[in-house]
């Protein structure tokens, strides 16, 4: 039967194999959330990517000359692309604590 002292030093230790296990699946967590973001972002920029296609065939096909009209899709997919950004350097910083 383990003595006192003993039991103490396999209480630490499971006490401390639990704190690493918590540690490691809110650190999971965070990175599922963020993919998850980044995954939202990146079907944005498809819906605009398809839109802006559209739009680009609509003027071409109606001999128009392709200007300006189109500089608002490029500014959101521009936005987007930095948020795109922000998120995989959020996982990245999250996977580095680890």
């Amino acid at each position: 039967m383990p003595s006192g002292p003993n039991l103490y030093k396999i209480k630490d230790s499971i006490s401390n194999g639990l704190e690493i296990l918590s540690n490691k699946s809110e650190d999971f967590i965070e990175i599922s959330k963020l993919k998850y973001k980044l995954h939202l972002e990146e079907n944005n920029m498809d819906d605009l990517y398809r839109d802006l296609g559209k739009e680009l065939y609509s003027i071409f096909k109606s001999n128009n000359h392709i200007n300006d009209s189109l500089l608002d899709y490029c500014n959101a997919l521009k936005r987007i692309e930095n948020r795109i950004k922000n998120l995989d350097k959020e996982i990245n910083k999250v996977n580095r604590i680890k």
